[in-house]
């Protein structure tokens, strides 16, 4: 039997041995892609502060959409959704912590 050749979907590796792969260039970044970054890091930053904050205040408890319908008001007092909404606001606070330190990529040489 025979080897068989591999197939069309096999990366082959023409470098000879103790050769260095090309080096891909660097993306060029224009100044809209900063405003992109630093608008998704405000307005996640944002959220999250709200998310995290609002279940926990005065403003939770007199919502005038929760005063219309009797039938949720004892879901909405809940402690775990007001977590659960809390955890929300860590989540994109976490999110934007994390485009933060990625939005160094603009400034590296």
């Amino acid at each position: 039997m025979t080897p068989r050749s591999p197939g069309p979907d096999v990366p082959h590796n023409d470098l000879p041995p103790g050769a260095q792969p090309p080096i891909a260039a660097r993306p060029v970044y224009r100044w809209y892609h900063m405003l992109e970054a630093a608008a998704l890091i405000a307005v996640c930053t944002a959220m999250g502060l709200f998310l995290l904050v609002f279940p926990w205040s005065a403003f939770w408890e007199a919502n005038s959409y929760v005063l219309q319908v009797p039938a949720i008001q004892d879901y909405w007092s809940s402690l775990y959704l007001r977590g659960a909404v809390s955890a929300l606001g860590l989540a994109n606070l976490f999110f934007a912590l994390v485009d933060l330190v990625r939005f160094r990529r603009f400034f590296e040489p």
